[in-house]
């Protein structure tokens, strides 16, 4: 029995130490981000810049690859069925808490093990720069005369930029006619080409086209003014008690190794923290914000909450 027991200690040892093995050894090759949204959206664009970034620290490349559709859910399916062991990441956005309250969905923001959120940024409306309205007070006009006629396109349907924009209808009194498209990027380009009259995003998306007077600003879902255009104000400045925003993270499938979850981290952190990378989202708009894992994995749970009750409160509508 004493040999027995202690070929299953010995066993036991072994399997530990070949794990810890593994975890010392990572990572052995590139690691891939899947972002659930087509390229050239805010999430996209944030996280190439993070990924180009961050591989001398990680000492692989980080590449991304982009799997649209479901307002998010193919992308986070496939990555919950990744095997969990640091090789594929998922980026963690506002939708994954709230996809799951509005259609039956394989996973939930518990499906992951969040590795490090990277943005906080709130939400906003953009318009062509020759719209007809100039104010956001004639916007909330026309719309309020004209219910269900303002297009306001979108990444997808039920997606953050989506519930922000119904939540906005709601503190505003209004009713938008949502058109969902396959990412931020895609909207961009539909609200450019007129096929839109607006589109709710978050920055970076259309921030290129604002400076260069093809797009306006006409409704700013932040607590303060944005630095990059000062002159542009808050709804709560014009009227409208209402802010909203989104976060932007990265997670890894349920089950990934705490050891492997921290080499990650401590490698995007100092990815957030290059010259090159600070420098970039300044020049797109984007609101750092660092949390560790343990620090996301809490907003990730309130926000499931918080946007459980939001889309209850839609519905009675």
């Amino acid at each position: 029995m004493r040999s027995v027991a202690g070929i299953v200690l010995a066993l036991t040892l072994c399997a530990g130490l070949a794990g810890a093995g593994l975890a010392a050894e990572f990572p052995a090759k590139e690691v891939q981000i899947i972002i659930p949204w087509a390229p050239g959206g805010a999430t996209d664009l944030v996280f190439r810049a993070l990924a180009a970034g961050t591989s001398k620290h990680l000492g692989k490349a980080v590449v991304v690859v982009n799997k649209a559709g479901g307002g998010g859910a193919v992308g986070y399916t496939e990555a919950m069925q990744a095997r969990p062991d640091g090789y594929t990441l998922v980026t963690a956005v506002t939708p994954l808490t709230i996809l799951p309250h509005q259609a039956t969905t394989a996973f939930t923001y518990q499906s992951f093990d969040p590795v490090i959120n990277v943005v906080q940024d709130p939400a906003m409306f953009q318009v062509r720069a020759d719209a007809q309205w100039k104010t956001l007070s004639e916007f909330l006009e026309y719309a309020k005369k004209n219910p269900d006629t303002i297009t306001v396109g979108n990444s997808g349907a039920g997606g953050g930029v989506h519930l922000i924009a119904l939540a906005f209808e709601k503190a505003a009194g209004v009713k938008f006619n949502h058109i969902p498209f396959a990412g931020g990027g895609p909207s961009i380009t539909a609200l450019l080409g007129g096929h839109v009259h607006a589109v709710s995003c978050s920055p970076p998306e259309g921030i290129a086209h604002v400076r260069a007077g093809k797009l306006r600003i006409i409704a700013l879902f932040s607590e303060k003014r944005f630095e990059a255009f000062p002159a542009v104000p808050t709804v709560r400045e014009q009227g409208v008690n209402f802010a909203m925003g989104q976060w932007r993270g990265l997670a890894a499938p349920k089950g990934t190794p705490p050891d492997i979850v921290k080499t990650l981290h401590d490698a995007f952190k100092k990815g957030m923290e290059d010259p090159g990378f600070v420098k970039t989202a300044q020049d797109m708009t984007v609101n750092l914000a660092y949390l560790d894992p343990v620090e996301f994995g809490k907003v990730m749970a309130a926000d499931h909450d918080r946007y459980a009750k939001l889309i209850q409160e839609i519905k009675k509508q």
